[in-house]
């Protein structure tokens, strides 16, 4: 990593040929899926290279390469939250099947959700029902927003987990 930020391009092939498999565990071991999990890796070594320059050779490589990737794997991991927060409740429920006892899990899932949601505080309810569309969405910046949804997710998950034991 020092001959490569001091300029050295002789140094990337041996500096992938460590990186790469270190980088495929590491991500691994953080993010589930490995098809996420190959990308963060990619992506992370992408930084690297691209940010060679700035690394200070007077410190260890190892950390600032791991820090790189832990940041690439949490970004995947966000965006496959986000992903799954995206999706219609109504297709998430479709999945479970179509016979009748599917739909009787699906009406039971609902109510109990609607009656966690009751628990919730109405600014929060409030919030769930304009992310789901549901609603008008208030008029403040979409980060204000997206802060707001989170929160209320964490508190609907927690209200979710205290009254039916799981997620």
């Amino acid at each position: 990593m020092a001959r490569l930020a001091d300029g050295d391009r002789s140094a990337f092939a041996p500096a992938f040929g460590v990186l790469h498999p270190l980088l495929v565990r590491f991500c691994a071991r953080l993010l589930p899926d490995g098809v996420d999990a190959e990308d963060a890796a990619q992506a992370a070594l992408l930084k690297v290279f691209t940010r060679a320059a700035d690394f200070d050779a007077s410190r260890d490589a190892l950390p600032w390469v791991l820090s790189l990737a832990a940041y690439e794997c949490r970004t995947y991991r966000k965006a496959r939250q986000r992903r799954r927060e995206d999706a219609a409740p109504d297709e998430a429920l479709a999945d479970m099947g179509e016979g009748p006892e599917a739909r009787l899990a699906g009406a039971q899932l609902a109510a109990a959700l609607r009656d966690v949601l009751e628990d919730l505080r109405p600014e929060d309810a409030a919030t769930l029902a304009a992310a789901m569309g549901e609603a008008e969405r208030p008029a403040v910046p979409p980060a204000t927003f997206r802060k707001r949804v989170e929160r209320a997710m964490t508190r609907l998950r927690a209200a979710w987990r205290t009254r039916h034991g799981v997620e």
